[in-house]
């Protein structure tokens, strides 16, 4: 009966997760960032495709762009196409959310909680599924879906190598997991070194705790020291490529491409949670975590808590160190496995309510809020109108002139909407007055110092067109 009902909220949070990430998919048009990843991936062979990746999307290897290259080589490189690899990775991590938590409380937690580790999974499944945040990550041509996937894949293998129950080829196909996934999820995105981080984290703090103190019976018999060498064995894995990652990240950093971030307060982690959430779903998630968390602490689940309390909560530590010692670097985006964790702990909270109509309750209301979250986002366009910028530009371009595009970043979303043989005539305005012929798609004007924009306008003080977040000049 357990395992009848957690499938069939499973089924239900992956039917919802999956409309909700595939509806209307190309209706909203590219972004400069996914453009970005187009035109790394849109290179003819792979060997391009790694060359491109290196000086438009530094700050990562080329793992996503060679996906996406196969990708578009299979079904074209129209929005929606492209957004679909991000929905199927979306829809795919639902399940895996299912499977991270179900290991997490089997594995760490006891057999015993049968109840806690099926439908807890299916809950915090359920809740994955209906989240904006998540939902807007699988509609966008970006690696962060691919990262998070690859996050609870390595997590799961993790999860499956501790367990004193993994004997023979089963777990050491899991520390294989480990290795091979922790590789290439940072190779997705140099962010996933910070759960790495946390779960080294983690087996240190189990390992002291196996032999000292109270907590040393629910740690002493778990596997740590081989799923610590598989975790160094999958950074050695990247060896070869670390002196180039290190060098580019190093220059990213002085060329100030993270410029845009900003230092955020000390309450940034729970205002991140709040915003990843939904102001009002969080209402409710976060009294649920953390009444999950007590009902674990309480029924003898300490190295399940321990476990999901660092990956959750590791990660946000160090993005406020380094934001704090190097450069400003807090953003969702690079943590977004610690909010899988904290939907994992609500629902936990969620299953262990033993009154099932208040439990019952409490889902629909989760569920609700959710929807209602996204159907407030998705009738309210946002996107920049690139492409009707584009058009206007290239019927207002003089024969053989240039169009100039401020920001730089966006020059490629601007290729994108341009065919093919236009393409060349695009170029970055660089904040600059260009006195020869061309016309100027200007965005971000909020962005530039009234000096410079003031200089812009007066370069092509004649307005073609005004559009969302975009308007075309020319002089």
């Amino acid at each position: 009966m357990v395992r009848t009902r957690a499938l069939a909220l499973l089924a239900l949070a992956l039917m919802l997760g999956a409309g909700l990430r595939f509806y209307r998919l190309g209706t909203a048009e590219l972004s400069a960032d996914e453009a970005a990843s187009w035109a790394g991936a849109a290179a003819p062979d792979l060997r391009t495709v790694v060359e491109r990746q290196r000086s438009l999307d530094p700050g990562k290897l080329a793992l996503y762009d060679a996906a996406l290259h196969g990708w578009i080589r299979l079904g074209g490189d129209g929005a929606g196409s492209m957004r679909a690899f991000s929905a199927v990775l979306g829809t795919l991590a639902i399940a895996l959310v299912f499977a991270a938590t179900r290991e997490l409380m089997l594995d760490l937690g006891g057999a015993a909680l049968i109840r806690r580790a099926e439908v807890g999974g299916a809950l915090a499944a359920l809740i994955a599924a209906v989240n904006l945040t998540l939902i807007d990550q699988g509609r966008t041509v970006r690696m962060y879906p691919l990262t998070l996937t690859l996050e609870l894949l390595q997590i799961i293998c993790l999860l499956r190598a501790v367990s004193i129950r993994a004997r023979g080829p089963g777990r050491a196909a899991s520390l294989a997991g480990i290795a091979v996934f922790s590789a290439l999820a940072i190779a997705s995105n140099f962010t996933a070194a910070l759960l790495i981080a946390a779960e080294a984290m983690w087996l240190g703090w189990a390992t002291v705790c196996s032999r000292v103190g109270a907590r040393a019976r629910a740690t002493n018999e778990l596997h740590l020291l081989s799923p610590a060498l598989a975790l160094c064995a999958g950074i050695a894995l990247l060896g070869p490529m670390a002196p180039m990652a290190g060098r580019t990240s190093i220059v990213v950093v002085h060329a100030g491409v993270l410029n845009w971030s900003h230092l955020r307060p000390p309450s940034w982690p729970l205002e991140m949670l709040r915003s990843a959430s939904g102001k009002a779903p969080f209402m409710l998630l976060l009294p649920l975590a953390i009444y999950g968390g007590w009902r674990m602490a309480r029924d003898g689940a300490g190295a399940a808590l321990g476990f999901v309390l660092w990956w959750m909560l590791a990660p946000m530590a160090l993005v406020m160190a380094v934001s704090y010692a190097f450069t400003p670097f807090e953003e969702m985006r690079y943590v977004i496995s610690s909010v899988a964790a904290f939907f994992i702990l609500a629902g936990i909270g969620l299953a262990e309510i033993d009154d099932a109509r208040l439990r019952l309750g409490l889902l629909v209301l989760i569920v609700a809020l959710s929807l209602d979250h996204v159907r407030r986002d998705f009738i309210k366009p946002r996107y920049v109108q690139w492409r009707e910028a584009t058009a206007l530009a290239l019927a207002a371009a003089p024969p053989g002139g240039t169009i100039a595009v401020e920001p730089d970043y966006a020059v490629n979303v601007v290729r994108y909407y341009l065919p093919p043989n236009r393409r060349a005539s695009v170029e970055a305005a660089g904040g600059q007055c260009d006195m020869r012929q061309r016309v100027l798609i200007l965005s971000g004007a909020q962005l530039l110092a009234p000096a410079q924009l003031a200089a812009l306008k007066n370069c092509d003080p004649l307005v073609v067109g005004q559009l969302r977040l975009v308007e075309v000049r020319k002089r």
